[in-house]
């Protein structure tokens, strides 16, 4: 188990620095208002991801894990959750320009319409890295990822920099970088999987574990992803009454603020995810589990305090660095936005890290109701602050630290709780023992 968590845990960690190294001379590529029209389909296309593959993986895996028939568990879930992502590709195809009309800017509606297939296909993609996850065979998504990343990064730069044009035009080539890199995703695992993808004799028997184990899942998973969804229609409306580059601000918060934010955060998350399934093997076998679920948010907390820090501390070099190609009024803007986003690095890989163990005790309900408070607690406190005119964007990195903070203390309460009930039980076992 710890064997499986590391690959994926690298592979995680390497997906995100590819990322990042993407984000930086993408950036100065499109410049502010592209890189604002870029990132502005993004939120709502995870949304869609929540709906037709996110937690399909773990859902997949555990059914297999548990002893289902694996091509059977295979062919059912490419079954339903295709045509689930073929419904959602249309809708985003059909709305693309009414739903950039709403965010703010006409001028993402071309980057919806290319960005769509790849909602069907990541559904396929999911299902896949179920089906492997549930041998334990942990490398094919690792390597999935790694190469989603490295062709976006290969055609997105190539696209962008032999095709020249304005903001738009620049946005659609790497947006349609996106899809050709989840394509090709596709096609690794339909090549690596040839032997399992002989699926016509297979019978489908029902459907109830679509709704019995994935579906509670995706509900936890959902709350990010609807968060970023409501940023990215609060955030250019709000600010586009007293501010003309509102979407250029909402560019650099998401293109180049949470680019860099989100290295460090997933190293936190990878090595708490390590501590993961010991957590889910003791609470089955109804062992004590405090001291690994206390060393787990300990080594969190105490790496992202120093990662934050050094974000900190290094906010101009960084920016001066990976953004020279911005204007300096932008560059003196984004160091401000980064210490402040400093703190971030803490509440989120705490969250982050909470959410795990909560998961991993089996209480999705505990998750989604701390992120369902933590989120309002969000929209209240960035629609609030972004209608200040002295505080503006920094108005939605205020209420993501808030959010995260609370959602994690909310966490961290059921935690404690479950850990002293637990630890108690223990004990009254133990002592039942020694009596018999």
């Amino acid at each position: 188990m710890i064997k499986g968590a590391l690959i994926l845990s690298v592979g995680g960690v390497l997906t995100k620095l590819l990322g990042a190294i993407y984000r930086i001379p993408l950036t100065n590529l499109l410049g502010a208002k592209g890189i604002g029209l870029y990132q502005m389909v993004f939120p709502l296309y995870s949304v869609l991801l929540t709906f037709s593959s996110t937690g399909v993986p773990a859902g997949i895996s555990k059914l297999i894990a548990e002893g289902k028939d694996g091509k059977e568990v295979l062919k059912t879930s490419l079954k339903f959750f295709t045509t689930v992502g073929l419904i959602l590709t249309f809708v985003m195809v059909v709305f693309a320009n009414k739903i950039a009309l709403l965010q703010g800017d006409k001028n993402a509606g071309v980057c919806y319409s290319l960005l769509a297939p790849s909602v069907v296909i990541v559904s396929a993609i999911s299902c896949f890295r179920g089906y492997y996850q549930g041998f334990s065979n942990m490398k094919p998504t690792a390597i999935s990822q790694i190469l989603e990343q490295s062709v976006k990064l290969t055609v997105g730069l190539l696209l962008c920099f032999l095709i020249k044009g304005d903001a738009v035009v620049m946005a659609s080539l790497a947006v349609l970088a996106v899809t050709v890199s989840e394509g090709v995703t596709l096609i690794y695992f339909i090549v690596k999987s040839r032997a399992v993808t002989s699926l016509l004799n297979v019978k489908v028997s029902n459907y109830s574990f679509v709704y019995k184990t994935v579906i509670p899942m995706m509900a936890v998973t959902l709350i990010i992803p609807l968060i970023r969804t409501l940023d990215s229609f609060l955030i250019i409306n709000i600010l586009k009454g007293y501010l003309s580059n509102a979407t250029e601000l909402y560019g650099l918060l998401t293109g180049a603020v949470e680019s860099l934010i989100s290295m460090p955060v997933a190293v936190c998350y990878a090595l708490a995810v390590t501590s993961i399934p010991i957590i889910s093997r003791l609470k089955k076998s109804g062992e004590n589990f405090d001291k690994k679920t206390v060393l787990t948010l300990g080594l969190t907390l105490t790496l992202s305090v120093i990662f934050a820090v050094l974000v900190y501390l290094f906010s101009g070099f960084a920016v001066k660095v990976l953004y020279g190609g911005l204007s300096s009024e932008n560059k003196s803007l984004l160091v401000k936005m980064l210490k402040t986003s400093s703190i971030t690095v803490i509440s989120l890989s705490f969250y982050q890290s909470s959410v795990a163990i909560a998961n991993a005790l089996g209480k999705f309900k505990v998750s989604l109701k701390s992120g369902i408070v933590g989120g309002v607690i969000k929209i209240i406190i960035t629609v609030i602050l972004l209608q200040n005119p002295k505080i503006n964007i920094f108005g939605a990195i205020y209420g993501d630290i808030f959010c995260y903070l609370v959602a994690s203390f909310l966490n961290l309460r059921y935690i404690i709780n479950n850990d002293s009930k637990t630890k108690v039980e223990y004990e009254r076992n133990n002592r039942c023992g020694a009596r018999g």
